[in-house]
């Protein structure tokens, strides 16, 4: 399995290696029910996602990442007062973490609601839960959303990069002379986070060393499970090695984390199309060619 998403308690039995047993078993049908769900919810099966998500909320009630799909997928079916409830469940147990914090976003803006008032309990005095929000202003090209954000903290490297690109968006709106754009990743990113994995995944795909992005990839989906481009490049480096069909499951699992219609999205689709084509799925690869051209 790729994924080790946290375990709640289990009843250890009298001896070790029957308890190991239990959990190996217990995990398994937790993982083998959430990337169902996230296959059901690529697909648009809604209820069927939700359903298969509900049980395992019931293994693991407290698990954010349940949340955080349910979240989406409640989001994506129309239901977004239970979204709500769900995205906000996440935030609250990880306010550290972006994707949590962007989903509750996208499903306040799509109730017309703002966030200090629809959640004022929410942790701001949390540097880096104001951070994640001045990102997602950023992300809306709402540049005095944040630099009002980012007014209260201190002038970390992070935050400076996010005042500049915020200030030249304002600029920008102005009409002023447009000035070069700051990259979104380190220079020199530290090594074990996500945008060194970034970095180095990006290097080896460019260089076709599928053995070592397809290694990496995986290191990186044990370690961010949320992050999409992680599923990228280990689907990319399996097709490019011959194993289409591995390539189209992985792939699939990465598109249903993927929040926007980006350059991401893009090389998602040109990757399934390349997969199901191997494999002989022409409808499917069509599917996926038809969408390189409309971007949705």
């Amino acid at each position: 399995m790729l994924l080790m998403l946290g375990l709640g308690p289990v009843v250890w039995g009298q001896e070790e290696e029957s308890a190991e047993i239990s959990l190996e078993a217990y995990s398994d049908t937790f993982q083998e029910k959430f990337f169902e769900a996230l296959k059901e919810k690529g697909i648009e099966n809604y209820d069927r996602a939700t359903a298969l998500l509900l049980e395992c909320k019931q293994m693991q009630p407290d698990n954010p990442v349940v949340d955080h799909e349910l979240a989406k997928t409640l989001s994506a079916s129309g239901d977004l007062n239970a979204a709500e409830a769900y995205a906000r469940a996440a935030v609250e147990a990880e306010p550290s973490e972006y994707w949590y914090l962007s989903t509750l976003m996208n499903v306040l803006k799509a109730q017309y609601r703002e966030v200090t008032q629809a959640a004022p309990n929410l942790p701001f005095q949390l540097p880096q839960f104001r951070i994640n929000l001045a990102r997602w202003y950023l992300d809306q090209s709402e540049a005095g959303k944040v630099l009002s954000q980012l007014e209260q903290l201190k002038a970390t490297p992070e935050v400076e990069r996010l005042r500049n690109r915020a200030e030249h968006l304002a600029d920008s709106a102005k009409g002023a002379p447009e000035a070069v754009k700051l990259p979104m990743v380190a220079d020199h990113p530290e090594e074990g986070s996500a945008p060194y994995y970034m970095q180095m995944l990006e290097t080896h795909l460019s260089g076709g060393r599928w053995a070592e992005a397809r290694e990496m990839a995986s290191e990186a989906i044990e370690l961010y499970p949320l992050q999409p481009f992680f599923y990228f490049a280990r689907g990319q480096a399996l097709l490019a090695s011959g194993k289409a069909s591995e390539a189209v499951t992985t792939l699939d699992m990465g598109e249903a984390l993927l929040l926007e219609e980006d350059a991401l999205a893009q090389r998602f689709y040109r990757a399934l199309a390349d997969a199901h084509g191997a494999l002989g799925n022409e409808e499917k690869a069509q599917a996926y060619r038809n969408r390189l051209k409309t971007g949705s």
